[in-house]
Formats: structure tokens, C-alpha cells, sequence
């Protein structure tokens, strides 16, 4: 039996040769969402009225927050997805980030011939929380040990990052004030929406630095935009924004000590390569009745 697959948006060749290859027939993506047995989703919004289209949703990447995901379980639509794909791709950003704020890089930039640079911070010895103990918070953690940070892990489960050997925070309040920056790498869900606020970002030590990699919508941006012309936080380092992608005049962009990428942490040759693979692999393993329990989002019970 002849499948299709729609792709909302461009991903490895290599993927698409995967699918071709078992046979299938692949849609798009240079045209507006239609039916299909599968459909294969990076970052485009999928509605509640989209998902009854489709028998499975294979997401390009780990988040689902753009797929509504009670009309998926309600339609019995599989969600499955690529955790780890691009975990190393999203760490070496994160750190990127973390070192260009820390080490002012702007600033660098823009000293004159024969002008002293003025002293840096740097990462060394300071005080790092990371917000998330996933793939990527694991290796952001890893690569921050490695370079002289001290690395304190708050998640919903602690037991790996004990058993690792991370101090923890089971108390996010409590470990703000001692957080020198902070680094979210967790879900965006009902209870992480606006995690960091007002009042989380008070809480956080003058000079602090945020670093977002993970979803834009953790963040408050009205407030961050807040700390920063207070002169509270020390900078922020953001590959996502709660508006994709972010428009010319967002106050964000206007706004002091910020370095904004456009959600470009996955888009490394081997990352976009390995969650295209991934994601195709996804749809063939489903229809050919053998997904594995580990990539399936829902039916919890598949």
C-alpha cells in the first residue's frame, strides 16, 4: 500500500531519499498543509483542526509546543520524536553564548587600534544553573565542568544528575541568588510557561547572565527587557523568542547586553542531517508496526 508524507518544511535530502526509498510519496514542503498518512514537522504550527489529518506526527527535533497535543491524543493521532538528535549542536550554542556575553564580545569588537580592551569576566569559577537535565543539559554541563564552572542542576528528576555527581536544586527560588547564569534547557509546558520572570530574575545576583536554547516561550520577555535596562541582569544570550522569527522592531532587539541567533542551535550539517534520519525512520518504524516506545510521545500506551 502506497503512504504519503507531508513535510511542512525542509530537511536533509537524505531524509526524504529514506522515505522515497521504502516507497512512499512525499508532499511538500513549498505548499499549504494537506491530508497524508504521516506528517513531518520542524517548527510550523500544527492545530487542533491539523492533526486529524495525519495518522502519525514525526517532529523534526524534541519540543512539541507547536503541535496541539490534546487534539492529537483525543484524535488517537502517534506523536513520536527525535530526543538526543541534536543535543550536541544545541550545547555547542549554548556555550557559545555563554562565552560571548561573559567575555563581552561586542565589546572586544568594537575596541579601536592602540585602545586598552577592558577586563572580562570570563566563565572560569563561576556559578552555573542549568534549568533542565535532558540530553543537552547533560552536555552543556559536561563541556561547563570542562572549562572551570561550577554547575548546579535543578530538574524534575534528580536521580541522574546525583548519580553524575552535579550538585542540585531541587528548589529553584532557592537557587537563584546563588546562580552567576543560568541555562534553561527544559520543556515548554503549562507549568514552564514564563518560568523566568520578574520575579525569578530578581532573584538572580546583579550581573547575572541568562541563556536560552530551549523554547522562547520559558521566558517572560517584557520582564527580561525589564532586568536588563535596570542593569540588574548582566546579558542574555537567546536562540529563542516567543515570536519566530522575531520582527525587526521587537524592543528585544533594542534592548542592551542581548545576542539574539535565530533558533539556529540545531542547525548544525550533522545535527539536521541526524534529526531528518530520525524523523524518517520514525514514520517507516510506525507503519511498519515496530516504534520504538522511547521516540513515541503519544499514545503513552504504544
Amino acid at each position: 500500500m502506497e503512504r504519503t508524507v507531508f513535510v511542512t518544511e525542509p530537511v536533509h535530502p537524505d531524509a526524504l531519499a529514506l522515505l522515497r526509498d521504502e516507497g512512499f510519496t512525499v508532499i511538500g514542503p513549498d505548499m499549504p498543509m494537506q491530508p497524508a498518512d504521516a506528517l513531518l514537522v520542524r517548527t510550523c504550527g500544527v492545530s487542533a483542526q491539523d492533526v486529524a489529518q495525519y495518522q502519525m506526527i514525526s517532529k523534526h527535533g524534541v519540543g512539541v509546543d507547536n503541535i496541539a497535543m490534546s487534539a492529537a491524543a483525543l484524535a488517537g493521532v502517534t506523536v513520536m520524536n527525535t530526543p538526543g538528535a541534536n543535543a550536541a549542536a544545541v550545547a555547542e550554542q549554548t556555550i557559545l553564548l555563554m562565552l560571548a556575553l561573559a567575555r563581552n564580545l561586542d565589546g572586544q569588537r568594537s575596541v579601536a587600534p592602540g585602545q586598552a580592551a577592558s577586563q572580562v569576566l570570563g566563565l572560569e569559577g563561576r556559578r552555573l544553573l542549568i534549568v533542565g537535565f535532558g540530553a543537552t543539559g547533560k552536555r552543556v554541563a559536561a563541556l561547563a565542568k570542562a572549562l572551570g564552572m561550577n554547575v548546579t542542576i535543578h530538574s524534575r528528576d534528580l536521580k541522574e544528575a546525583r548519580h553524575l555527581g552535579y550538585p542540585v536544586a531541587p528548589d529553584l527560588g532557592k537557587a537563584l541568588p546563588f546562580a552567576d547564569v543560568v541555562s534553561l534547557h527544559c520543556p515548554l509546558t503549562a507549568q514552564t510557561q514564563n518560568l523566568f520572570a520578574a520575579e525569578a530574575f530578581a532573584q538572580m545576583p546583579v550581573g547575572a547572565l541568562l541563556v536560552n536554547c530551549a523554547r522562547g516561550g520559558l521566558v517572560d520577555e517584557a520582564a527580561l527587557i525589564d532586568a536588563l535596562n535596570a542593569g540588574h541582569l548582566g546579558g542574555a544570550g537567546l536562540d529563542v523568542t516567543v515570536t519566530e522569527p522575531l520582527p525587526m522592531d521587537d524592543p528585544l532587539r533594542r534592548t542592551p547586553n542581548v545576542i539574539l541567533t535565530p533558533h539556529a542551535a540545531t542547525l548544525s550539517a550533522g545535527a539536521f542531517r541526524r534529526m531528518g534520519m530520525m524523523a524518517a525512520q520514525n514514520i517507516l518504524d510506525y507503519f511498519a508496526g515496530r516504534a520504538k516506545a522511547e521516540y513515541v510521545l503519544l499514545p503513552k500506551e504504544l
